[in-house]
């Protein structure tokens, strides 16, 4: 009966042991996180979430100040068209026809 309470009392002396060691680190590991030590993961990163396509049969809002209509370019009624340089002279006139009677 002594043999069991031997084996009993080691295991539970080696489990204490264990534990006594196993608390201190685990707890120096959770609290490194938050306390300003960053950490840095290898490997690819994660893709972006897709994003749901929009719904067709929803009307969309927008709180804010609503954009200025957009510009409208004059209307093009009489186009006046110029051109750089020296003008042409004018155009040669026929001298005018004598009528013999």
């Amino acid at each position: 009966m002594k043999n069991k309470f031997l084996i009993l009392k080691i295991t539970l002396s080696v489990s204490s042991i264990v534990l006594s060691i196993a608390v201190p680190v685990n707890y120096r590991l959770a609290g490194g996180v938050g306390g300003g030590n960053s950490h840095v993961a290898d490997g690819v990163p994660l893709p972006p979430p897709n994003q749901p396509p929009p719904k067709l049969g929803v009307v969309q809002t927008a709180d804010g100040v609503p954009l200025p209509p957009p510009n409208q370019p004059p209307p093009k009624n009489s186009t006046v068209l110029t051109a750089d340089g020296v003008p042409l002279p004018p155009p040669n006139q026929p001298p005018p026809k004598l009528a013999l009677v």
